[in-house]
């Protein structure tokens, strides 16, 4: 009788730990440490139950697969990070890890950053890419395990190539944050890209609080409209409430309605209930507000431009603004 090799269908317990003690990842020197060798991790990827997600770097495949793309993307930027010891995760990359606002789709490749030194060139491989660069002591971070340039220097690489409205995202909430732009902006005089790098830098507000303020805030500037003010609070002779942008001389406000607000939440009934007594305040005070989403800020920017313009138009700008704080 012909001998039946056993079919895997289950990661064995010790590489479930592993991988559970890597935070998703498992490399092949801490499986050796427990006595696996990498026959056997190729035994479980040609299974389909690990993935090579980098050189000597594993994760279990059902779970990188189920995965959202800005999620799998940051697991495959730190497997880059610990397979290439030395060099930082860069670009979208890092503000993946970090956690900055993510817009669009992921890159195809995450991407690290190796201190400049001779012999070492930039280079792209199936993994990743791989850029050599002057980086400061200052912007080599650690998140966890994983060597990251600083939240200032992944905004400004970024907005060099970015669309500007999505270097604006990432750049709003760097400063809010409390992360110093014009410093990597020195640095990074001469490298491409760097017109666009710096009107993202110099447009940023740390007063943004999300993607989507920022968004409406970058359809006043496409437009040439009077800037809002970005989270003032309103009130007859205190602060009662905050909106997402005030033009206090027009008074006016613009708000910014996120899906999340309502969707799948027990609650959506009663923050329905709280908004419309907010308006009504917000009304009786005096103010004209319009409200916007994700598919006008994102999707029709010049439908929202042409809204924006007609609140102002029809709140003509007045000698005294409303009291804001």
């Amino acid at each position: 009788m012909a001998f039946m090799p056993k079919v895997l269908s289950d990661l064995p317990a010790v590489v479930v730990a592993l991988l559970a003690s890597g935070h998703g990842l498992l490399t092949a020197e801490a499986a050796r440490a427990e006595g696996i060798d990498i026959h056997r991790l190729r035994r479980l990827v040609a299974a389909g139950l690990l993935m090579n997600v980098a050189h000597g770097c594993y994760a279990a495949a059902a779970d990188h697969q189920s995965l959202r793309p800005w999620d799998r993307h940051r697991v495959e930027a730190r497997a880059l990070s610990r397979a290439r010891p030395g060099s930082f995760v860069t670009g979208w990359s890092a503000a993946a890890i970090w956690r900055l606002p993510t817009m669009g789709t992921p890159p195809v490749r995450p991407s690290t950053l190796w201190p400049k030194a001779p012999g070492r060139g930039s280079t792209t491989t199936l993994r990743g890419r791989l850029l050599i660069a002057d980086l400061p002591y200052e912007h080599r971070w650690r998140v966890g395990e994983t060597r990251v340039v600083s939240r200032a220097w992944a905004a400004v690489d970024l907005a060099r190539t970015a669309p500007v409205a999505h270097g604006l995202v990432v750049a709003d909430a760097a400063v809010r944050m409390g992360a110093d732009l014009v410093g990597v902006v020195r640095h990074m005089t001469r490298w491409p890209g760097m017109e666009r790098a710096r009107w993202v830098v110099d447009h940023a507000d740390p007063c943004a609080e999300s993607a989507l303020e920022t968004l409406g805030r970058f359809v006043c500037l496409e437009a040439l409209l009077p800037m809002p003010v970005s989270n003032a609070w309103v009130g007859h002779d205190r602060p009662v409430y905050r909106v997402d942008g005030l033009w206090p001389w027009h008074w006016a406000a613009q708000e910014a309605d996120g899906a999340v607000k309502y969707d799948d939440r027990p609650d959506a009934s009663r923050i329905v209930a709280a908004q419309n007594e907010r308006e009504w305040y917000l009304r009786r005070l005096g103010l004209d507000v319009v409200r916007y989403g994700w598919m006008l800020a994102s999707g029709r920017p010049g439908e929202l431009a042409g809204r924006f313009a007609a609140l102002l138009r029809d709140n003509p700008a007045r000698d005294v603004p409303i009291r804001w704080w």
